[in-house]
């Protein structure tokens, strides 16, 4: 039901220097999910995994999905589907003037069929998916769509089977609350599926990374749950359970706060632990500053979930290049 895009499986640690740097009163783990891969690094391979094992199975040749113009996601599918012999398209929304560079260059590089939207026009991608698939269906072409982030029943299972891993890799009884940032939504949903199926009553704290709000993610964690069940997979989980927290989202998607700035700066420099703009250092920061009171002495688990490529597409804002005297 699943290709083997992962080779191994991600490792899980403890943030020791990051724990001493920072004086905090808690202990900290971290699945590692920037390390899924090199140019598949991050969370997102996790749900192609099962996405693109469906797309195999139905013969097709050609892969559409959507997001930002620095989606971790779009690179990730290009970057999978080619190694399957796939095309992609990728439907992004595009700033004015934005440099190919950091994941948009990797789009191009696997040679991507690019088509930049702007945000009123992404707002209808579901409209936009349809007309441009009978279009290419027209020609010949057989598409598979994949929403954004992955992040349907399907695509969730991947987080599942990342819960079960973790169940092997530490004792999840000894762990107070797991992390993760939630932007399409699809992540948490399976993490907290399959920290249900494994038997941890961990609480699956959800940091929102977006403009919609929490209650927005959460209705839609409902919804995914609920269709999980066509997968075999039908953890009892009460709505109180679903805990997406909003407050941490900065000055809008994929624009960091200041706090988040400084986040990713100091932790690079002092504990080469490396955070990215869009996603982890919101959501780091969210576990760091509700862990300090209501996890104190006790133990939680952060799911790095990658972005790396993003520090690439303005690397100004993180170090500052001495200029060369004569």
């Amino acid at each position: 039901m699943r290709l083997r895009i992962i080779k191994c499986e991600t490792p899980v640690t403890r943030l020791n220097a990051v724990e001493e740097f920072l004086e905090l009163p808690f202990k900290v783990y971290c699945k590692h999910d920037e390390l899924t891969g090199f140019l598949t690094s991050g969370n997102k391979v996790r749900k192609l995994e099962f996405l693109l094992y469906d797309a195999l199975r139905k013969n097709v040749d050609t892969v559409f999905t959507c997001g930002g113009i620095q989606s971790n996601h779009c690179r990730a599918t290009a970057v999978a589907a080619r190694q399957l012999g796939l095309d992609t398209v990728l439907f992004l929304r595009k700033k004015e003037d934005t440099p190919i560079q950091g994941n948009l260059l990797l789009d191009h590089m696997v040679g991507s069929r690019i088509e930049y939207l702007t945000e009123e026009e992404y707002r209808d991608i579901d409209a936009i998916f349809s007309s441009e698939k009978k279009i290419a269906e027209s020609t010949g072409k057989k598409v598979y769509v994949i929403p954004e982030g992955g992040s349907n029943a399907l695509g969730a299972l991947g987080y599942v089977e990342a819960a079960r891993e973790i169940s092997h890799q530490l004792d999840l009884d000894e762990i107070s609350a797991v992390y993760c940032a939630v932007g399409s939504v699809g992540t948490y949903a399976g993490m907290l599926a399959g920290l249900r199926l494994a038997g941890s009553k961990a609480r699956a704290l959800g940091i929102n990374v977006t403009a919609a709000s929490a209650e927005t993610h959460r209705e839609k964690a409902k919804a995914l749950l609920q269709e999980m069940a066509h997968y075999g997979f039908s953890p009892r989980i009460r709505d109180k359970e679903i805990e997406i927290l909003d407050g941490f989202q900065g000055p809008a998607y994929a624009v960091p706060s200041a706090e988040d700035l400084d986040l990713i700066r100091t932790l690079a420099k002092r504990t080469a632990f490396f955070l990215d703009p869009v996603y982890t250092a919101k959501a780091f920061r969210g576990a760091l500053y509700t862990s300090r009171e209501q996890f104190r002495n006790k133990n939680i688990l952060f799911v790095h979930t990658g972005g790396i490529f993003s520090l690439f597409q303005e690397p100004q804002k993180y170090v500052e290049v001495p200029t060369r005297s004569m």
